[in-house]
């Protein structure tokens, strides 16, 4: 069960850069300027952050329902991920199925921002775990 905390590094890592970019705009000016370094900053980390969700998702439930772990940290990271699939889906959904002009796709990264932070609470007690667990040195088997 290694690829969920993987998928979930990566889709987590890549909502950093636009909550850097997209929140403090927000927050100075309640407007965010598409300009700059959004190719960067924005739309690479969400082409990137929302098929490894999707992966993310996928191994998640697979793993709850298969019942290989049952741990707190791996339902959150599930509860994340699937969260952030069925945003994004609800996001294109609109864009596609109703009359729209296409700009309800800027909404997309919204959906990896919001699901990420779920998952990274699990990334945090995960890592929390590990730290808080012995490590064997070479000598623990004498």
């Amino acid at each position: 069960m290694r690829l969920l905390p993987i998928a979930s590094t990566i889709s987590a890592l890549c909502a950093v850069p636009i909550l850097l970019f997209v929140v403090p705009q927000l927050v100075a000016s309640g407007v965010v300027e598409v300009g700059g370094s959004v190719e960067y900053m924005v739309v690479l980390p969400t082409l990137i952050g929302l098929p490894c969700s999707l992966i993310g998702a996928t191994a998640g439930v697979a793993g709850l329902l298969g019942r290989h772990t049952r741990g707190l940290e791996t339902v959150l990271m599930t509860i994340g991920q699937v969260t952030t699939v069925l945003l994004a889906l609800v996001v294109v959904v609109w864009a596609f199925g109703f009359a729209s002009t296409g700009w309800e796709l800027l909404l997309l990264p919204t959906s990896l921002m919001v699901g990420q932070v779920i998952v990274a609470a699990g990334l945090i007690k995960t890592a929390r775990q590990y730290r808080a667990s012995p490590v064997a040195g070479p000598d623990a088997a004498e």
